[in-house]
């Protein structure tokens, strides 16, 4: 099964956590380094410790995040193999899954909530299938060369939300002849996609081979 340092390393999750809190971990650091250099009269001790408490707090909750998400994982493997009685091709993340039978030219589109929820699946029927493409709508982002602290973490924060915006609605669009779910969006990358525009093409022409068991693709 996947886990989420498959997708992003450890270290990228410490910036990550690190970055858009930046002023906060700097009043942290200065606050930790004058009482622990008062009390102990060492400055040595004082900037350790002021270096220290700091990193073991995001790396805690780092560690905390990732068994979170790969709990999560294994949760979205495991009922996306179980929603449809047979299952030819299938694709994860922690945004979701679609997962295709081709005997009963079915698909299979399971969502998750920003707050984690996994929804029960979604069955199109290849048939309903409007069209399908795969869309990026690209970003901008912004650089900030100044040595204003409190406008850098501005920028940064907003270059973040821009990146997750991005990858909220990058990913196969399927348009469906059905009020209920007229759209369904699966998060994914251009290279992740190529894949999957063949398998749908494939699905809904009716020339896509059935396999002997469940294929993660890719």
């Amino acid at each position: 099964m996947k886990t989420i340092t498959d997708e992003i390393s450890k270290k990228q999750m410490y910036v990550l956590a690190l970055a858009p809190h930046i002023t906060v971990w700097f009043t942290l650091f200065c606050i930790i380094m004058v009482a622990v250099w008062y009390f102990s009269k060492s400055a040595l001790i004082g900037f350790g410790s002021a270096i220290a408490i700091p990193a073991f707090l995001i790396k805690w909750g780092v560690d905390k995040k990732i068994l979170v998400i790969n709990k999560l994982l294994g949760d979205i493997h495991a009922k996306s193999l179980a929603s449809l009685q047979n299952i030819d091709y299938f694709y994860y993340n922690a945004n979701g899954s679609i997962s295709v039978d081709s005997r009963t030219a079915t698909i299979s589109y399971i969502k998750v909530l920003p707050t984690l929820e996994v929804l029960p699946p979604v069955i199109i029927n290849a048939s309903d299938v409007i069209e399908f493409y795969f869309y990026d709508p690209g970003m901008t982002t912004t650089k900030y060369y100044g040595r204003d602290m409190a406008v850098a973490q501005e920028v940064l924060t907003d270059n973040l939300k821009a990146i997750g915006a991005r990858a909220e609605a990058r990913g196969v669009h399927i348009k469906v002849d059905d009020l209920q779910h007229p759209k369904i969006v699966m998060n994914m990358t251009a290279k992740e996609a190529d894949h999957w525009t063949v398998i749908l093409r494939k699905l809904i022409d009716g020339s896509l081979d059935p396999t002997n068991a469940p294929k993660l693709i890719p």
